[in-house]
């Protein structure tokens, strides 16, 4: 018999958890396998808030979650989100943390919000906790302005003057540093731009 190393493989979590209210107000979510733009853009679609690869104490409440179907396939997918536990539904919230920069959310949930804190945010106040509230009324992804830009926003970045502008998806924020990822073309490097280097794309009437 081989020796014993005392090591323990980490148990594996999955990356995103998305939450949110369906039409009645009551409280829904489910985790997800992979991390693909389609998927966080069908949950925002939801007004459900989104979590990408959470510390521990998000995961493992996170991991409690059913498993979400995806229907569809290419950029256009729907999501099946199931009703869960109030309980659970406020713990992982609550684990989650405030609503601040950085983070893909549609909604600004009654508890403690969305994202990685950062109270240098610019308009951020006691609003953070409002309920319910969708990125952009017509399309999700589509910041009406530089400052309003996060983690899950699709903005226009230049590749080069001969091939132009392409929709790319913000994956971090720093402040007014982005990295960003090609919308279609994921497995593409991700890729550093300031954000006054970056375009907007007209989200539509207010």
């Amino acid at each position: 018999m081989g020796k014993k190393t005392g090591k323990t493989t980490p148990a594996k979590v999955d990356p995103v958890y998305v939450l949110g209210l369906d039409a009645n107000g009551k409280p829904r979510g489910a985790r997800f396998a992979e991390l693909k733009d389609s998927i966080v853009s069908a949950a925002m679609d939801l007004k459900c808030r989104v979590l990408i690869d959470q510390p521990e104490a998000v995961s493992a409440l996170g991991m409690k979650l059913p498993v979400g179907r995806v229907y569809g396939g290419g950029k256009v997918v729907r999501l099946f989100v199931p009703n869960i536990r109030r309980e659970l539904y406020d713990k992982i919230l609550e684990a989650a943390g405030p609503l601040a920069d950085g983070e893909p959310a549609a909604e600004r949930a009654h508890v403690a919000g969305l994202t990685s804190e950062n109270p240098q945010a610019k308009g951020e106040t006691d609003a953070a906790t409002d309920h319910v509230r969708c990125i952009s009324p017509v399309t999700s992804g589509l910041p009406r302005s530089w400052e309003e830009i996060t983690v899950g926003h699709m903005v226009l970045a230049h590749e080069s003057p001969d091939d132009g502008w392409w929709e790319a998806v913000v994956i971090k924020r720093e402040e007014e540093i982005l990295t960003l990822r090609y919308r279609d073309a994921p497995k593409l490097p991700k890729f550093i731009r300031h954000i006054n280097t970056v375009a907007l794309v007209n989200p539509g009437p207010a």
